[in-house]
């Protein structure tokens, strides 16, 4: 009789398989002593708990649907199943199949009801002890989380393998990546830059959008520990960047910025057309002449050099003006993360309005008014929040001496980051391409 020895054990740490080689031995020993062929299945370091596939358990009943096994030897019943439904399925299996089960822990009778009653308490218990692991584990971290230690099978990124002790070069690393980002640079260019460089991952692997997006908007990088998504408080190590800085981050990557690929042309998507206001794109006439179209396709469409060059030499102009006050940081003024849970504090409060206008507590004229005072002030808090992450696009002109020059070293990118953080640019229709009117490429200040 052709038996299949089934060999599972749920975490191999040190994938040396020696749970699973001890148990070969017991079960090669019980086969032999029943005259059976053995034909071996082996899950190693995978769980029978978490439903998952198994593969070498699917193979084998496979193997049993098909005839091909009349048997099965296990060390114990846990290694087979730690779920009822499992057991069940396999009862059902067994029975059809006239199949044996043998086990070093004593065997069972799958065809007689004590030895299915036998089999599906050995699979209850072994569900609640997994149940009871599992809440343990789960109390475990939430103290571990709470008191502010790290955790993680990994190294991460920035930090050397204790997860606490920055690592210099990395950390370094972090900090520019998010100062791109905060100027305007996309996940994407950040991580052609990163490979460009010759920079690796932990797991030494290149670095692609959603890796950079992921790295980044961990709040491990500002010194704050999570548990479940959640923020639970401060980290047992200093923290690479600011919270500040974190927190603008996450908010600019959740709005779902940033994380196309760079755009190629100084103006594309921040331009207006002055018609209809919607953002203007390039296009290309006859002759491959650029230009900045609007989206409609019917309103404007103007040579995009001309319009670059118009563009420029105003924000060229206000920068090289002094004092230069986007620069300037009001010190009194509430920081950023001050600011996000005030607006957190008054969404919550929207939702809230809404039952208590369900439950009677508030009518329909109460509920607009706090509805639109509300909103307001969660607008007034945005702008404010705009308002403290300008500074950051501006960063890099930071006490320049030649504004000029120093506005040449500057990706694209970080180009338009600037010009969209001073300016609101309009493009008008003209008559004459050739010789357009004073005033139809429009640069205004944007408002604070």
């Amino acid at each position: 009789m052709k038996a299949a020895v089934y060999l599972r054990q749920s975490l191999d740490r040190d994938g040396q398989g020696l749970a699973v080689e001890r148990q070969r031995q017991d079960c090669t020993a019980l086969c032999k002593a029943r005259g059976w062929d053995s034909i071996e299945y082996v899950d190693n370091s995978i769980s029978a708990s978490t439903g998952k596939v198994r593969p070498a358990y699917a193979r084998m009943l496979e193997d049993i649907s098909a005839g091909r096994i009349q048997g099965v030897v296990a060390w114990d019943l846990d290694r087979l199943h730690r779920r009822p439904i499992e057991l069940e399925h396999f009862i059902d299996l067994a029975d059809k199949h006239s199949l044996a089960l043998a086990t070093v822990t004593g065997d069972v009778d799958l065809s007689t009801d004590n030895g299915r009653l036998y089999a599906r308490i050995k699979g209850s218990v072994a569900r609640a002890e997994v149940e009871r692991k599992s809440a343990r584990q789960r109390r475990a971290g939430l103290q571990r989380a709470e008191a502010g230690k790290p955790w993680g099978p990994h190294r991460p990124f920035g930090f050397e393998d204790d997860k606490t002790t920055h690592r210099p070069e990395e950390s370094d690393v972090i900090r520019g990546m998010y100062a791109d980002l905060l100027a305007g640079v996309s996940q994407h260019e950040i991580a052609r830059n990163l490979n460009a460089r010759g920079i690796q991952t932990t797991r030494g692997g290149e670095w692609v959008q959603s890796t950079v997006r992921e790295l980044l908007r961990n709040p491990r990088n500002a010194g704050l520990r999570r548990y479940k998504g959640e923020i639970i408080g401060k980290g047992d190590w200093e923290p690479i960047v600011s919270e500040e800085t974190w927190r603008v981050a996450a908010q600019r990557m959740t709005g779902g910025s940033n994380g196309g690929g760079p755009r190629k042309h100084l103006l594309a998507g921040i331009a207006k057309c002055g018609v209809c206001g919607a953002n203007m794109v390039t296009a290309y006439l006859p002759g491959k002449v650029r230009t900045y179209a609007c989206t409609s396709g019917k309103h404007v469409a103007r040579n995009a050099e001309t319009i670059e060059q118009q563009v420029t030499e105003t924000i060229l102009a206000v920068l090289e003006s002094s004092p230069l006050p986007s620069l300037t940081a009001d010190k009194k003024a509430p920081k950023y993360s001050e600011l996000s849970k005030q607006a957190d504090t008054l969404r919550r409060r929207l939702d809230s309005l809404a039952v208590e206008f369900a439950d009677g507590d508030l009518t329909a004229s109460q509920l607009r008014a706090a509805t639109d005072r509300m909103q307001e002030r969660i607008a007034d808090i945005e702008q404010a929040m705009t308002k403290r992450s300008t500074s950051a696009a501006l960063a890099p002109l930071a006490g320049a001496q030649d504004m000029r020059k120093a506005w040449e070293g500057l990706s694209v990118a970080r180009r338009r980051s600037i010009i969209d953080a001073l300016a609101v640019v309009t493009v008008h229709p003209v008559k004459n391409r050739r010789n357009p009117e004073p005033g139809s490429v429009e640069v205004a200040p944007r408002q604070d």
